[in-house]
């Protein structure tokens, strides 16, 4: 499993233009797979923090009755980040360049592989 885990995460990670990395992390923040391409940086701290923000963007959602998050995009001055929930457990994100990247792109890619790593986990 585990290993059909990061070579989904690879071939996502090798398809979006400008691409930084991809990563699959559980809400505790612990890093399932990962591939990176781009990646100049402690790729498990992002991964950890990250984990924070969806935890606290579920929270929100949760008291506002939203109903199912879908995704959360997140552009700093120095990167973009798709992020799209996997289940109740996981989530799976891209990190792109801030600029010269195709977030088109990576949340295509990135609803794809989100089923196909839905049928490896939880079946």
């Amino acid at each position: 499993m585990a290993d059909d885990l990061q070579d989904e995460v690879k071939k996502v990670a090798e398809r979006i233009p400008g691409c930084r990395y991809v990563s699959l992390v559980g809400y505790d923040g612990i890093t399932v797979a990962q591939h990176s391409i781009d990646g100049n940086f402690d790729i498990g701290l992002h991964d950890a923090e990250l984990s924070s923000v969806m935890l606290a963007s579920r929270e929100v959602k949760n008291n506002l009755t939203l109903g199912n998050e879908k995704e959360l995009i997140w552009l700093t001055d120095n990167a973009y980040f798709i992020i799209q929930p996997i289940g109740e457990d996981f989530f799976i994100y891209s990190c792109l360049k801030a600029v010269g990247s195709n977030p088109g792109v990576a949340r295509i890619e990135l609803n794809k592989v989100k089923e196909i790593i839905k049928q490896i986990i939880y079946l």
